[in-house]
Order: C-alpha cells, then sequence, then structure tokens
C-alpha cells in the first residue's frame, strides 16, 4: 500500500513465517516492503506536507507516519470499540435536527400519497402552550367523548375558532404515546391501505393531528372505515381539522363535531399570561385598558395566543408592556411567526448562540456555549488589534459575558435545558420545537452576509474534540448549507476538504452530503462529483472521501459493490476509508452483514485487495457493537461486538466471519491491528460469562484444523495473563487455552 508495503507483498496466507507462541502474527512484519513516499502509479505525493524542498534545489523526504501498529491510522480505526456504532449514532441525532430519512432506530415511517416519508412530531412549542393555557369551549366535552369511542375524529369549523387547539388538547388527553403532525398532502385511502398491511407501520399509542388535509373533499365513508380501523387495531388516535362546508359524503357526519363556541380573544390572551408570568401579574396587564383595545372582538385564537406571547416576553425582558411595539407585532401578526422572532433577537451575540444552538441542538451547553463565542468572535469586530495586559499583568476579558443569564437567554430563544440520558450530569440544550434547527441555519445563511464567517466557524467545529460536535457541525450545519446553496458550499468547502489530509474534513463531507442528497436536485450533482473523486487514482484521499460518502448510501443504491472496488487501490488512507465505511452501513442496518462479510471475504482471496479487505474487516470488527439490553437481556457488559454476535445467531455467516478472522491473525502487516481487536473482544468477554462462551466457539473455530492460527491465538492468551501486564484477563485466557488445548493447538 502507498506508504507502506504492496499488497503483492505478502498475499494472506501466503509463505510469510510462522509464529511462535509468543508472537501474534508473523513476526515478519519487518521482512515487508520498505514505505515509499510515491503515488500508485510513481507520482509524487500529492499533499504538502509529504516531501519539503531542500538546500540546494533537491527535494528531501518528510518523516513519514507507520503504516500499521501503533500511531498508524489503521492503528487507530481499530483502536477504540464501537466507534462505528457511536458514531452512527451521533449522525442519527444531528440528522434528527433537520428531519432528514437517514435516520435509523425506531423510526416510523409512513407511506403517504406513495411517497416515503418520516413522520413530524408536533412541535413542543404547540403541545406545551395547549397544556398550560387551553381555553377549553362548552362543546370540548362532547368533542372528547367522541374521540374516546370513535378513535377517528373530524372537527369543523370557521377560521378562529381554535380548532388546532382543541384537536391538541384531545389528542393529549387520549394517546398515551407520541403526537404526530402529518402533512397536509397526506392521501388518505393510500394512509388507510398502508396502516392496514402488514407492512405498514404505525406507533401504539400514538395519537395523529392533520390539519386542512389538501384531498378532504375526496375523502368517503369507506375511507374513514378503514383508517378507524386501523387506528383501532393499533391503539392509536387521530383528529382531522376541516373548514365548514368542505365535507363532501353526507355518511360522514357521525364522525363530526362541529366547532361552534370560540372562546373571546380577551380569555385566550389571559390564560397565557397566567401560565407564562403569573396569576397576579397578568390580571394586573389585562385590567389596562390600552391593552384590551389591541384585541379585536371576532374569534382569532392564534392571533390572541400569539399577542400573549410577545406581551410576556416583553415583560420577561423588561418588566414593563411597550404598548408601541405590541401595536407593531399586532400589525406583524399575519407575517411568518418565525421571522417575526428570528429578527428580533436583540444583537450579535444571542444570534451567535440561536445559530451554535441550531447546530449543536441537543448537545452539553458547554460545547454550545464554546461554539456561540467562537461565531460571536467572528461576527463582532472585523477590525484587527491586540488587547494589552492590565497592571495585574493579565489580559482582560470581554464585559459582557455576565450580561444575560442562561435562563433568561434560553427563554428568549423559545429553548429548554434537559439532562442527559442514563443519569450523566449535565445539561444539554435544545429548542422546543425541533423544526428550529433548520430554519435558524437557514435563516442566517439567506437574510445577512455572513457566509464567509459561517463557513469559516464550522470548519473549526469540523475537527473539535469532541465527536458530537464534529458530526452535528457536519451534518446538521454543513448538509442544511449545501441543501441550501450547493454551488457556493460545493466550491468553498467540498471539493477542498475532500482533498485534505485531515480524516475528520473528509469525513465531514460525507456527513454534509448524506443529509443535502435528500434533495433530488442536490443528489444529481452530487452523484457526479462523488464518481469523479472515486475514479481519481491519482489523489488517495479523494478516492477515501468518494469511500465515506457511500458508506452513508447517499450517492449509490449499491455501496457494498461500489466499496468492494476500492480494495484494490494501494493506500492505506483508502484501505481505512473503507472499513470506515462499511462500518457505517453495517451500524446502521445490521442486514446488510451478509453481503458485507461474504465481499470481503472474497477480496482477501485476491492478491491485490487482500490486505485491503483484511484490514476493513478488523475496522468493522472493532467499531460495530449491538447493544445488550435490547439483543441479550441477561448480559453482563452493555455491549457486544456486533459480527460475533450476529455469527452465533446467524448460520450463513459463520464460515465468512471465521475465515477472514484467520486471515487478519495471519496477515504480518496489520498483525498490531488484529492483536488489538482481539484484546478489546477479550476485554468485554472477561466480564461476561455469555459472551466468553460466545468467544470460546470462535476461538475453536478459527483454531479447528488451522495449526498457525491456534499458535496465535495462544500466544495472544499467554500475552493476556503476562506478569508484566497491569490489567489481566486470566477468565478469558483460561478457556481459551482449554479450547485450544481440545483442538490439539
Amino acid at each position: 500500500m502507498t506508504g507502506g508495503a504492496s499488497p503483492a507483498a505478502g498475499a494472506t496466507g501466503g509463505s510469510a513465517p510462522a509464529a511462535g507462541p509468543g508472537g501474534s502474527a508473523a513476526d515478519a512484519a519487518g521482512s515487508t516492503t520498505p514505505p515509499s513516499a510515491a503515488g500508485p502509479a510513481g507520482q509524487k505525493p500529492q499533499d504538502a506536507h509529504e516531501t519539503t524542498p531542500a538546500s540546494g534545489g533537491e527535494e528531501s523526504t518528510a518523516p513519514q507516519p507507520p503504516q500499521s501498529g501503533p500511531g498508524a491510522e489503521s492503528y487507530e480505526a481499530t483502536g477504540r470499540l464501537g466507534q462505528g456504532s457511536q458514531r452512527r449514532g451521533h449522525l442519527r441525532n444531528a440528522v434528527a435536527n433537520v428531519e432528514g430519512d437517514l435516520v435509523g432506530g425506531d423510526k416510523y415511517v409512513v407511506l403517504l400519497g406513495g411517497t416515503r416519508r418520516g413522520l413530524r412530531v408536533l412541535s413542543p412549542l404547540v403541545a406545551e402552550r395547549v397544556r398550560f393555557a387551553y381555553c377549553a369551549p362548552a362543546d370540548f366535552p362532547d368533542a372528547r367523548d367522541a374521540l374516546l369511542r370513535q378513535r377517528l375524529l373530524i372537527l369543523r369549523g370557521p377560521a378562529g375558532y381554535g380548532k388546532t387547539a382543541m384537536a391538541v388538547r384531545l389528542l393529549l388527553g387520549a394517546c398515551q404515546g407520541t403526537v404526530y403532525h402529518l402533512d397536509g398532502g397526506v392521501d388518505l385511502s393510500t394512509l388507510a391501505d398502508r396502516l392496514e398491511s402488514d407492512s405498514g407501520v404505525i406507533e401504539p399509542g400514538a395519537g395523529f393531528l392533520l390539519e386542512q388535509p389538501d384531498d378532504i373533499g375526496g375523502l368517503s365513508r369507506e375511507t374513514y372505515d378503514k383508517v378507524q380501523g386501523a387506528l383501532a387495531q393499533a391503539d392509536a388516535w387521530m383528529v382531522v381539522t376541516v373548514s365548514t362546508g368542505e365535507l363532501s359524503d353526507a355518511e360522514l357526519l357521525a364522525g363530526v363535531r362541529d366547532v361552534t363556541d370560540a372562546p373571546h380573544p380577551s380569555e385566550v390572551v389571559r390564560a397565557h399570561l397566567r401560565w407564562r408570568i403569573g396569576e397576579h401579574d397578568a390580571d394586573r396587564l389585562m385590567a389596562r385598558g390600552d391593552v384590551t383595545e389591541l384585541l379585536g372582538d371576532h374569534p382569532a385564537c392564534r392571533q390572541a395566543g400569539e399577542l400573549a406571547a410577545a406581551m410576556s416576553e416583553h415583560y420577561e425582558l423588561h418588566g414593563a408592556v411597550d404598548l408601541d411595539r405590541l401595536r407593531e407585532h399586532r400589525a406583524r401578526l399575519e407575517a411568518e411567526d418565525f421571522e417575526i422572532w428570528a429578527e428580533s433577537l436583540p444583537d450579535a451575540a444571542t444570534r451567535s448562540f440561536a445559530l451554535a444552538l441550531a447546530v449543536l441542538n441537543g448537545l452539553p451547553q458547554e460545547d454550545i456555549a464554546q461554539a456561540a463565542r467562537s461565531l460571536r468572535s467572528r461576527l463582532e469586530d472585523g477590525s484587527p488589534y491586540l488587547r494589552a495586559p492590565g497592571p495585574d499583568g493579565h489580559v482582560p476579558r470581554d464585559r459582557h459575558l455576565f450580561d444575560t443569564p442562561r435562563r433568561r437567554q434560553l427563554l428568549r430563544l423559545r429553548a429548554r435545558e434537559v439532562d442527559p440520558p442514563g443519569g450523566e450530569p449535565g445539561r444539554l440544550l435544545e429548542y422546543k420545537d425541533p423544526g428550529y434547527a433548520r430554519r435558524v441555519i437557514v435563516h442566517a445563511w439567506t437574510q445577512y452576509e455572513v457566509q464567509a464567517e459561517i463557513l469559516d466557524w464550522l470548519q473549526e467545529l469540523v475537527v473539535h474534540p469532541s465527536e458530537q460536535v464534529r458530526v452535528h457541525a457536519a451534518a446538521t450545519g454543513l448538509g442544511v448549507l449545501a441543501a441550501e446553496s450547493y454551488r457556493t458550499v460545493e466550491r468553498r468547502v467540498l471539493t477542498r476538504w475532500a482533498l485534505s489530509d485531515s480524516p475528520a474534513r473528509r469525513t465531514a463531507v460525507a456527513y454534509a452530503l448524506a443529509v443535502a442528497c435528500q434533495n433530488g436536485w442536490v443528489k444529481e450533482q452530487a452523484t457526479g462529483l462523488v464518481e469523479g473523486w472515486y475514479a481519481d487514482q491519482d489523489r488517495p484521499a479523494l478516492q477515501a472521501t468518494a469511500a465515506r460518502v457511500h458508506g452513508l448510501g447517499a450517492v449509490s443504491d449499491q455501496p457494498v459493490g461500489e466499496l468492494a472496488r476500492l480494495l484494490a487501490v494501494d493506500s492505506v488512507t483508502v484501505a481505512v476509508a473503507v472499513g470506515s465505511a462499511l462500518a457505517d452501513l453495517v451500524a446502521a442496518d445490521p442486514d446488510v452483514t451478509g453481503s458485507v462479510l461474504a465481499m470481503l471475504r472474497g477480496r482477501a482471496e485476491q492478491h491485490r485487495s487482500s490486505r485491503a479487505a483484511t484490514l476493513a474487516f478488523l475496522i468493522v470488527a472493532a467499531q460495530v457493537v449491538v447493544e445488550t439490553k435490547e439483543a441479550e437481556p441477561d448480559a453482563a457488559v452493555p455491549e457486544w461486538p456486533t459480527l460475533l454476535h450476529l455469527a452465533h445467531r446467524r448460520h450463513e455467516l459463520r464460515d465468512p466471519f471465521v475465515r477472514l478472522w484467520r486471515c487478519a491473525l495471519n496477515e504480518s502487516f496489520f498483525h498490531h491491528e488484529a492483536k488489538q481487536v482481539l484484546l478489546q473482544w477479550a476485554r468485554l468477554a472477561e466480564r461476561d460469562a455469555e459472551l466468553r462462551e460466545r468467544f470460546r466457539l470462535l476461538v475453536g473455530a478459527i483454531a479447528h484444523e488451522d495449526v498457525r492460527s491456534g499458535r496465535i491465538l495462544r500466544g495472544c492468551a499467554e500475552d493476556w495473563v503476562h506478569p508484566d501486564r497491569i490489567v489481566q484477563l486470566p477468565l478469558t485466557a483460561r478457556v481459551v487455552r482449554a479450547q485450544l488445548d481440545v483442538e490439539g493447538v
């Protein structure tokens, strides 16, 4: 491989000398071809750091990093158990911020009008307002009883009568699961068919809000009954809101409740103010005649609620209500609420925090605060200057850091604090409405001349020490911008980062495209771009970036086949990228494990790609884990290696799995990586009796009629209990040696 041994220097299972009992693999690592600075076809290195001009016009080769073993990128890729699964989890959370479909796990998906769409959770802002500030009309109890009986209820009434609020209140009271907000373009007939079919998915106990559906005029009694039956089967509920006169089938009237009693706007405002600022202050504000004159007499529940929100924000921030500003706000109520809120953010500090929260939504408050300060420093003052030390010798800090406490900042940003999962100390920050993340990013990008500053800021975040920050910056931040302004982002960022020496920047390109390619036009353009990288044999960095893109399924329907061909590239960097990409595929969908192992086994038997395939297998083996709380409830450790778990359960995986382990153990060039992965598995097995049993079976299968592999395994077991080892693994070493005794090794 480039910078190390050529694949031809020692095919897997070739004539390398056998390891003795104390060796992990053939100690012939020193017999491999010396590292070379030349590229795949004898080309000079493309990256500036590889060679430096020497004096006298000569060119001297700079020190090269090792290609295998400690300090090498291959060793780093196999060095942390479960990093691929963790990486995939971070990506899933990041993409969820922008409502993409690259979401694994328990994500409920319904075919709406023949299109696969993710279900959108009802905005917590809406649910919170309805839960604590709803004015129930006189006909609410009748509607509640009807929903409980029928599962599917149609609320009909004129605009301004609070149909949506009533629907949300009904669903919050009836369902035990999540409340989802369906798109108005849903085809109810298709939805009914999907919910009734065996392959349809609907979350038990869920609630569904469907506002003003586009095809409500074509709703028939037959379709109504089919949806109602599917909801009953799933123990779910649905409320549909329609305007007066929109129904055309008289047989639907039994499922309709008319909203005829709208609360007075002053009642709505009073209820919202009592919830937000307390009963005493709310009543005092409402007693002012100049406040009530802002309210009309006609029903307008939504506008009254928005007016109350504006009044409470004025009161919280300033201790009083500015009526002139309220009148201006009232005049703009017909405009988009989000735009009003976003443009009302008062200064660069608040806007920086809003954008940092949008990109890192759901991450620890410390990471968000650090990112916000970094962005703020780019936006507040563009002139160069130095801060001179004061009399005490210390450089003065920004005097404004204590201006606004976090509590008030979150109130202004419509955000909240939440506890980390699993009892971890600290606080996470997130927008109450999950849709705000994408909208804040797009608003900042399109409404202000800060594009260069934002891209520069994201470049800093994608190499942040925290992997969560790196993934969110790439997927949520750069991905949204690439979908919004693809040409600009491609020219300024994607191509340049794809050529980078930094694996983090190359990976960021893949994450960004995974999000942006959900736009059909962007996917078409990006496919051509990635194809060019994929075929560029003179620049391995581009091929490595293409591999990571394929691992996320962003541009290809057959990513395993695309990655297989890259294993023939003579570059450790590309091989590591292919292994990480395959780990991404398996972590996202364990069902592809069979095709991945079969492909790797075939490539491992080919002279040209044997080493790359072996390294890729070790990376998948190290990086992908399964959570035992779901897969193995009796396990003593929280996670098991996915490949070991699946090979035990799926018979067809065992042969390629065992053969690939034999290849890895006997490979002289990556023997450090093989020892490292085996040690990680052994450490887990030391704490879990059931996993030790699975590990014993694996050892027996590898050593069966393969004396050389058995000797390597015995050498590893001896090393795990060596007197000089700080943390020994006596239980795992004992079962390994006992099994090898049975095999006669």
